[in-house]
């Protein structure tokens, strides 16, 4: 079998007969219009459940990262950001944002809604792959559907929120889209490398659900066609070349971080890899488990309400259509004819069995770390179970229902009231007593500042020892050059991590000359420039 068999088989049983050419036209202007109007809806839709949730400091960093970038500091010098540097995914999105909304904290709303929604129409046309007709419309409907509905909380705040590992399935699934619908052709490998090595350079999380599963299945293919059934190297050159681009990928990437930091760009954190005891795998496999029942919507444990136990066993129709096109998937694997799908089967293998073995699952807040499994196994189910559903009425009929259900959810849940961000009532209580350049513990300052779009200016602090000093975490280092800025107040907290002590304040500062307290907060103010005696 040719490579061109591959790419062109890998939808086997979906491909349509193309009607006369006006009937093309239609159509393709049909599926245009209509994924317009379905991402205009749900990106309303999402936006609106977005503000359900509180925005933190976490997200805050990006888009203050982004704000830095945007005003003349494109390889954020100075900047010490997380494990992740998302440079190139969504720190570019939070730009175009910023430039149009300014900064404020709605801009984690918009971009999380914006990433989700882009994610719901990519995994659609990757189960369509090049089936058409009432096949391709119903293989689309069942991976769309499937992610229809996010739960609300958790779920929520893991999907359609800040940056951390879901928006970057948006460049996975379209690179992957990109490789099932081209020809085979010599710069499909070319294009697709450089967009690997785009993704990696934003999040490493790409080498594990995309990088290292597209070269392990091109070798494989490679073994079947050269070694098994004696076929000439040459015959395989298209997944060889895959393969070897997906492999390059990787270096290519090291090699424009590496870059990056020669010309003083941003720092990132080493990521904390371990293999976890023998005492935490069942912990870590509770974790996943209840995490993937968030993913999907079926979260019991989280529900809170009898509603949301009722929306979460009609997820469980989702679920079961993703169990069941995982499976068959894995039966698959090793037919010749297929490569989209065997890739999304390694990728969650990879991405849920690093989870269970590794020290990532902490709390049901670390689901991010397995994001990427909702939209592999929603195209798996598209693309292996649409055609069948597609071929009896009954199951389109019961498809239909399933959809509605899940529409009314997401309009239920679009309909909730917005919540304020994290300490609103503290930037409100700063810009109103005229306290603008201040330092606290990471909790409230990134927030803050991005709340107030930049209005008050709060510096993550910690401890270091039994003084203070800068925080070098989602932080940049100019921040703390008493030459270029000024802090003089402190704000303490009562609640929320990575809190600061007055004791350390004041061994750090001395006494303040004024102390304010606001609810929860003590607000110590001093007439000196505080970054000057930061250790």
């Amino acid at each position: 079998m040719s490579s061109t068999s591959v790419t062109g088989a890998a939808t086997a049983g979906g491909r349509h007969h193309a009607g006369p050419p006006g009937g093309r036209l239609r159509g393709r202007l049909a599926w245009a219009a209509g994924t317009v109007l379905a991402g205009a809806a749900l990106f309303t839709c999402y936006l609106l459940q977005s503000r359900t949730v509180s925005v933190g400091s976490d997200g805050a960093s990006q888009a203050l990262q982004a704000w830095d970038m945007l005003h003349g500091n494109p390889l954020l010098h100075g900047w010490w950001v997380t494990d992740v540097s998302f440079y190139t995914t969504e720190l570019p999105q939070y730009m175009l944002i910023e430039a149009a909304r300014g900064l404020s904290s709605d801009v984690m709303h918009v971009a999380g809604a914006m990433s989700y929604t882009l994610l719901v129409l990519l995994a659609a046309f990757l189960a369509r792959g090049r089936a058409r007709g009432k096949a391709g419309l119903t293989r689309a409907l069942v991976a769309g559907g499937i992610m229809l509905a996010p739960q609300l909380g958790s779920g929520t705040g893991t999907l359609v929120l800040s940056p951390d590992h879901t928006g970057t399935g948006v460049p996975v699934l379209l690179i992957l889209l990109f490789i099932d619908v081209a020809p085979a052709r010599w710069y499909v490998p070319v294009l697709a490398g450089l967009g690997l090595a785009w993704t990696v350079l934003a999040d490493a999380m790409a080498l594990f659900i995309v990088v290292i599963p597209l070269a392990l299945v091109c070798a494989i293919r490679v073994f079947q066609g050269v070694v098994l059934h004696r076929e000439r190297l040459r015959d395989r050159w298209y997944e060889l070349s895959l393969g070897a681009a997906a492999v390059a990928s990787l270096p290519v990437a090291l090699a424009a971080t590496a870059l990056i930091r020669a010309h003083g760009g941003w720092q990132v954190h080493g990521l904390r890899t371990a293999i976890a005891g023998a005492g935490m795998l069942a912990g870590n496999l509770r974790l996943a488990g209840e995490g993937l029942l968030e993913l999907f919507g079926a979260d019991f444990a989280g529900a809170g309400s009898a509603r949301a136990v009722v929306f979460a066993v009609i997820h469980l129709i989702g679920l079961a259509l993703v169990v069941a096109g995982f499976c068959l998937a894995v039966r698959r694997f090793f037919r010749r004819d297929t490569l989209i799908e065997p890739v999304l089967v390694t990728g969650i293998v990879i991405d849920v069995g690093a989870y269970v073995i590794g020290v990532q699952a902490v709390n049901m807040l670390s689901t991010r770390e397995i994001a990427p499994v909702l939209p592999f196994a929603a195209v798996l189910a598209g693309r292996l179970l649409g055609d069948r559903i597609a071929a009896v009425r009954t199951l389109r009929y019961g498809l239909a229902a399933v959809l509605a259900c899940y529409a009314a959810m997401l309009g239920f849940a679009a309909a909730q009231p917005a919540a304020a961000p994290q300490y609103a009532d503290l930037t409100a209580w700063l810009t109103e007593h005229h306290l603008t350049s201040g330092i606290s513990g990471y909790s409230q300052a990134n927030i803050v500042t991005a709340t107030s779009g930049g209005t008050v200016s709060l510096r993550p602090v910690a401890s270091a020892g039994k003084y203070l000093t800068g925080r070098a975490w989602n932080a940049s280092t100019t921040w703390f050059d008493p030459a270029r800025h000024d802090a003089n107040f402190l704000v303490l907290s009562t609640f929320g991590a990575y809190e600061v002590s007055g004791k350390e304040a004041v061994a750090t500062f001395g006494r303040p000359d004024r102390t304010y307290r606001y609810r929860d907060y003590t607000i110590m103010v001093w007439h000196e420039n505080l970054l000057a005696r930061l250790r």
